[in-house]
């Protein structure tokens, strides 16, 4: 529209200008018409850069929509990633919290498994020390047990010992007592009697077999009795002999004494005189001290002048055994 007005503005110009004009005019008008014809080209120049700026415009609006719709899809991402960034958050939030409670569980499990733990380790240690005291005590009962183990058997090998030692004992004394019995035939029970006290065997020889009232010589009956019986004596070498006088309670208590004692040594003398060995025998007198009745009358008296024969079996092993 612009360019059309120009173009009315020259004409109209160049039909005023073909009257009769001053120099000055013409110079006037010439330069006018420059002025529009600069004007003119710098107005196609506008339109060409009116047309480019169009079409950039058009690119740039092109574009903007562009920026826009990508703006829009940003706000879109950005709010769904905001959206996502609070729910992190909240869960952050909330896992935080969780943490929290799991960590002060986990302090006060921790401390209380500390505790348990150092309560744990102590009773580890006292019932160990108390494994440890049990397990001394125990090998001292052990060895306490083996010690008295070893001292019980040693006592039944003792026991068993001394069981056969008694057996043998046994034997012995049984021996010895055929041997009496078959040696001692035909004696009366008054004149000679046997019997068994403690372990011990007895032999009670009265005066009227041995000697003569008040004598300490041996008679020739007396001699056969005690000869036999050495033979008997002589086939039991163990066995040990004590040989005790004894009287009534006539007479003074020294002569009844002295008497004692010499007829139990006159027994021994005859004994050794039929092979028994001295070192087996021994003599005692216990003058009127132990009658076996009392003095009362003259069988009694009788009874208590007698002479006894103890033989007692050899215990040095029993007594050994028995330590």
């Amino acid at each position: 529209m612009k360019i059309k007005n120009l173009l009315i503005g020259t004409a109209v110009l160049a039909v005023f200008c073909s009257g009769c004009v001053s120099k000055q005019k013409f110079n006037d008008m010439q330069t006018a018409r420059d002025h529009y014809k600069a004007q003119f080209e710098n107005l196609k120049a506008s339109e060409s850069e009116k047309a480019e700026l169009q079409s950039k415009l058009r690119i740039a609006e092109n574009q903007l929509m562009q920026a826009k719709d990508a703006l829009s899809q940003e706000q879109l991402e950005n709010k769904r990633i905001k959206d996502y960034n609070q729910e992190l958050s909240a869960r952050f939030e909330t896992a935080s919290k969780e943490n929290a409670k799991l960590l002060s569980s986990y302090s006060t499990d921790k401390s209380t498994f500390e505790e348990k733990l150092a309560s744990s380790t102590d009773e580890l240690l006292a019932r160990e020390r108390q494994m440890q005291g049990l397990e001394t005590t125990l090998g001292l009962q052990t060895s306490s047990m083996e010690t008295i183990t070893m001292d019980l058997q040693a006592r039944e090998q003792r026991v068993a010992e001394l069981e056969k030692a008694l057996a043998e004992k046994e034997a012995q004394m049984a021996a010895l007592r055929l041997s009496l019995a078959n040696a001692l035939t035909g004696y009366s029970a008054a004149d000679l009697s046997m019997s068994e006290k403690n372990g011990k065997i007895y032999l009670s020889l009265s005066q009227n077999l041995l000697f003569a009232k008040g004598s300490d010589q041996l008679d020739a009956k007396g001699k056969t009795a005690l000869a036999q019986l050495a033979k008997a004596l002589n086939d039991n070498p163990n066995i040990e002999i004590t040989v005790e006088g004894h009287t009534d309670n006539a007479g003074s208590v020294n002569y009844n004494w002295d008497l004692s004692v010499r007829r139990a040594t006159e027994v021994v003398k005859l004994l050794a005189l039929n092979g028994v060995l001295p070192n087996r025998m021994e003599a005692a007198g216990r003058g009127m001290h132990q009658p076996i009745v009392p003095n009362d009358t003259e069988a009694n008296k009788a009874k208590n002048r007698r002479t006894e024969i103890i033989l007692t079996p050899n215990l040095d092993k029993l007594m050994e055994l028995a330590k």
